[in-house]
């Protein structure tokens, strides 16, 4: 009898001391993953927002309202988020041997309230960059009459841009069974109504959207579960440079 009281009693101990334990980290993962969800939300608003102004940016030497824009969607889309503040923000500046970028950063403050008020407030910053959609001029000598009358090789062929490292023809199955990464126009809006499941209907006009070209209806961000690769178009000479090669099962183009 007394062997079983002390078995009872060992296992109320180690409960005791295993349980607290296991329930702190179940709360601790929870909490990461609310932080971490915060961040990659304000992340894609700025994504967003930036690569809209970037498409704009022909044309438009200064932007002086985009910060205001951009800190009021972030507290629309972030009910947590305090205190936001646009710490940087540079237009169509120059940098590192690149022209005409766009520099914005932000940051703000996660009310996140722990038990036992270990921690109340969570300070983070995000930060973009990108170029804008403003071409770029060449300097070089003009090509003669001679050259321009040459055919190149300029046959367009498809790529999974992170994905593989084969190009394919526009009617290959691995191409035709997957989205297109294009930009979206009022054409394109026309033609494609907006995911309702991914909430694509908030993407804005010239940001980049995915199409199943070949039975689809509907366009998708490029967070929505539908969109698993997805592929661009290029230049055959521009993939071989970057070291792709022919489809086996199209030949590539």
């Amino acid at each position: 009898m007394k062997q079983d009281i002390n078995k009872k009693g060992y296992f109320t101990l180690e409960a005791a001391i295993v349980l607290p334990i296991f329930v702190i980290g179940i709360l601790s993962i929870g909490y990461c993953m609310k932080i971490f969800s915060t961040a990659e939300t304000i992340t894609y608003s700025m994504m967003d927002e930036t690569g809209h102004l970037a498409a704009q940016a022909y044309g438009k030497p200064v932007a002086p309202g985009f910060p205001a824009v951009l800190k009021q969607r972030i507290r629309e889309e972030n009910k947590r988020i305090r205190h936001i503040k646009i710490t940087e923000f540079q237009y169509r500046h120059s940098g590192r041997g690149k022209t005409d970028l766009i520099t914005v950063a932000c940051r703000y403050q996660l009310d996140l309230s722990l038990p036992l008020h270990l921690q109340d407030n969570f300070e983070m910053e995000s930060k973009i960059q990108c170029r804008g959609f403003v071409g770029k001029n060449s300097r070089g000598s003009p090509m003669n009459f001679k050259e321009m009358e040459k055919n190149g090789d300029a046959s367009l062929v498809w790529i999974f841009p992170m994905w593989g490292k084969k190009f394919h023809k526009e009617t290959c199955i691995y191409v035709t069974n997957n989205p297109r990464q294009m930009v979206l126009t009022a054409e394109l809006k026309k033609r494609f109504k907006a995911c309702e499941l991914c909430g694509a209907e908030r993407v804005l006009t010239g940001s980049y959207v995915y199409c199943f070209m070949r039975a689809g209806t509907v366009y998708h961000k490029d967070s929505c579960k539908i969109v698993d690769k997805y592929t661009i178009e290029v230049e055959k000479r521009d993939a071989l440079a970057k070291g792709y090669i022919p489809c086996s099962k199209c030949g590539g183009g």
